[in-house]
């Protein structure tokens, strides 16, 4: 089928078949070697057997411009920090399971394969099993695999592509009609819709996914449309529709019935009559294709949809499910515009909130205008977009929980967009600059969304994310391995040693502590868990921290970075009994004889005591110790922490008792700098988000014995924005400054007779011990 496609429409296209072939070769198992070999055989065929030779069909045109600036836009974060990374980190986190997933599909396809037992292995076993949508993880990997670059590295590129080549989509749906700067304008701010643009900094490569196919299968159907001839028009709906697919499974299966039922009407405008009975065997013919084409998606088809009906997977979409949303989204965030950074919560009072709701309410209108002008007119495009999204919001959109309503907010807003934006822009004569004008200021509202979210997102920590990597692999092959901290990119970025986060819900083994609670999401130390828990693994892992408990006698240190210490278990000593003594920012507590007494009660002969011993440390608390801003709450969530909403400081005054180096720490979470003070300097600075309980340091420093001022301060904005700025809603925490000798934990022997010389002294633990 030799066709003639606008320029606009070929990256779309190449999208879309993209997903149509690795597909099957993934599912049966093949690797990545399949899928690129494909990818690239059809892209050099492309090229080679252009109609208009290769240079004409190489420039994009104004499409192609409303491509690049939609990418430049959804790869701000990574491009303002200079190095690799990605957003949303510390928030949903579900792209440590999307990365995990398309890494796994690189080298193994859909199926399982020989994994040891881990977290990583505990994940794919749920996902796969649940007949999880791979399309969108799939075509990553294959990426991957072609420039030879971790998933990781491109994982927000490859979002922001998925962005450019929906944007390309609904330029070139637009181009015949208003012309090509205008339909790249439009298409620039349609996909730059807020609540989309939010679900791709949080790491939405589904939803991103969906909405790309969705537009290019919009985009294609109306070319067929307007091709005019229906066998042609049926291969590319079909090549969309099994697409979308891919990405999404069932979810996208409303949206292509969808399509389907409003191709009809859209031939009906283009041809200025019903479609005649020559289109119906295309018709069927087409859907044939899909379903054939979609067939890699077709077969988890059902499994995925009990999975998400049921609230097992995780996409769940229970009844009463809200995932990472505070409450129920109201229906308007499909306009574009909401100027406040957090999505989940409502715009406060004031000129924000009236300007949104102005703003809403001028978009909406011009949505109903704009599908009546394009019913008018009889273009195609807009209807099938709108018709699309706007059959499956009324259809679907009430019966679905709050949590999976979000999704098809964040998909139907560039739609909703596209359609009003396209009425005013083509607008003419005497009405054409007052309707830019509006334009310009919609424009404005849209783009001021996005910078408000721009600022109030936060990167994942590169330094320390290459840290985890670096341990991961000097354990390669061992294990299990106790990563004692609750870090949900562990088990991909380690998952070269056989990782165990006991702090998740789908892992080999949950943690077991000494007083049982609610652990997921939080950071428990290893005294706070069962001995008989910590010692049945060989490795252990752990966070620098001067406040963290040194792993029981018989482990010792065989491995340090930055940020991490890695233990290695020996066969002796034999641990019989183990006596805690670490506090919340403290590594050590004072031994009372009461405690000790039932640790050497009817100890066995030849049993010795041994006590770990910390360097000093002095700490400060900025809830109680010290000064501080007023506008520096209490954070309810972690005793002792406050919570660093604006600008502000905490000071207060340490004392040591020896002269030496001493490592300057922050207990926290910091998503802008946060400086230290001592004797009236600034010695550093932390930066960066920070997992629950832990502690970076800021400095080394040579200090007297003595009283010492400290402070800490935060007088900065987020690294997105300059000095004295402070995004809305950008809360960090800080938990405790502390300062400690630059000395090794000491382990010392007892004899058991000696066991009350160690009341009334300070340790981070006393064990019994067969020696």
């Amino acid at each position: 089928l030799r066709l003639r496609l606008s320029n606009a429409l070929l990256a779309p296209l190449g999208l879309c078949v993209a997903l149509v072939l690795i597909m099957p070769g993934y599912t049966a198992g093949a690797g990545d070697g399949l899928a690129i070999a494909l990818v690239v055989v059809v892209a050099l065929a492309g090229l080679v057997f252009a109609q208009d030779g290769l240079r004409a069909r190489l420039n994009p045109g104004w499409a192609g411009a409303a491509g690049l600036a939609a990418y430049l836009i959804y790869t701000m974060p990574v491009i303002a920090y200079g190095h690799w990374t990605w957003s949303g980190y510390d928030f949903v986190n579900d792209s440590g399971f999307e990365l995990l997933l398309a890494n796994h599909v690189k080298g193994f396809g859909t199926l399982l394969g020989q994994l040891p037992e881990s977290s990583q292995r505990q994940f794919l076993v749920q996902y796969l099993a649940n007949g999880y949508p791979l399309g969108t993880q799939a075509l990553l990997g294959t990426f991957s695999g072609l420039i030879d670059t971790s998933v990781a590295v491109i994982y927000q590129p490859y979002i922001s592509s998925l962005a450019a080549l929906g944007a390309m989509a609904l330029a070139s749906i637009g181009e015949r009609r208003l012309g090509g700067w205008r339909a790249a304008l439009v298409a620039v701010v349609a996909i730059s819709a807020n609540l989309t643009y939010q679900y791709a900094l949080q790491g939405g490569v589904k939803e991103i996914g969906l909405l790309a196919t969705i537009c290019a299968a919009v985009a294609l159907a109306h070319a067929a449309i307007s091709l005019g001839r229906p066998y042609a028009g049926g291969v590319l709906v079909a090549v969309g529709a099994a697409a979308a697919l891919a990405t999404y499974n069932a979810v996208a299966l409303p949206y292509m019935g969808a399509l389907v039922l409003f191709v009809g009407l859209g031939v009906a405008l283009a041809r200025r009559s019903w479609p005649r009975p020559r289109w119906v065997l295309p018709a069927a013919a087409g859907g044939c294709l899909a379903a054939v084409l979609a067939i890699p998606s077709l077969t988890t088809f059902q499994t995925f949809f009990n999975a998400a009906n049921s609230g097992q997977g995780a996409t769940g979409v229970g009844a009463e499910q809200f995932g990472q949303l505070l409450r129920k989204l109201p229906f308007s965030q499909l306009s574009g515009v909401w100027l406040f950074g957090e999505y989940r919560l409502p715009v406060p009072p004031g000129l924000k909130g009236t300007l949104t709701a102005l703003a809403t309410i001028v978009i909406l209108v011009l949505l109903v205008v704009g599908v009546l002008w394009a019913l008018r007119r009889r273009d195609a495009g807009p209807v099938l977009l709108a018709g699309v999204t706007g059959l499956v919001m009324v259809i679907v959109f009430p019966r679905v929980s709050p949590y999976a309503q979000g999704k098809l907010l964040a998909v139907a807003g560039p739609s909703v967009l596209f359609v009003g934006l396209a009425f005013l822009v083509g607008a003419r004569g005497r009405l054409a600059w007052p309707a830019m004008a509006v334009v310009g200021v919609l424009a404005l509202g849209v783009f001021g969304s996005d910078v408000l979210a721009y600022g109030h997102d936060r990167v994942a920590p590169t330094a320390r994310i290459e840290a985890i990597t670096q341990t991961g692999d000097h354990f390669a092959g061992q294990g299990p391995v106790l990563w004692n901290e609750f870090e949900e990119y562990a088990k991909f970025f380690a998952r070269a040693a056989k990782i165990s986060s006991p702090f998740e819900a789908i892992t080999p083994q949950q943690v077991q502590l000494r007083v049982p609670r609610n652990f997921y999401g939080y950071y428990f130390d290893l005294d706070e868990e069962l001995l008989s828990f910590v010692e049945g693994y060989p490795i252990i892992v752990t966070r620098r921290s001067p406040a963290a408990s040194r792993p029981p006698a018989n482990y010792r240190l065989v491995y340090e970075n930055k940020y991490y210490l890695g233990w290695s278990r020996t066969s002796t000593p034999l641990v019989l009994r183990h006596l805690p003594e670490q506090t919340l920012y403290s590594p050590s507590e004072t031994v009372t004889c009461s405690a000790l007494a039932p640790i050497v009660a009817g100890a066995p002969a030849g049993t010795e005591l041994v006590v770990a011993t910390t360097p000093e440390l002095a700490v400060f608390n900025p809830t109680s110790d010290a000064t501080r801003t007023p506008a520096w709450p209490a954070d309810p969530a972690q005793a002792g922490a406050v919570q660093t909403i604006t600008a502000g400081s905490a000071q207060g005054a340490l004392t040591v008792r020896s002269s030496g180096r001493y490592a300057v720490w922050v207990q926290g979470d910091f998503p802008r700098k946060t400086y230290v003070q001592v004797d009236g300097r600034t010695v550093g600075w932390v930066a960066g988000s920070n997992t629950p309980g832990q502690w970076l340091q800021a400095a080394t420093v040579s200090l007297s014995p003595g009283r010492h001022p400290v402070r800490v301060y935060a007088d900065g904005g987020h690294r997105h924005f300059g000095p004295g700025e402070w995004p809305e809603g950008d809360d960090g925490t800080i938990g405790a400054i502390g300062l400690q000798m630059q000395a090794p934990e000491r382990l010392r022997t007892i004899a058991l007779s000696d066991w009350r010389t160690l009341c009334g002294k300070p340790a981070d633990w006393v064990e019994l011990v067969r020696p």
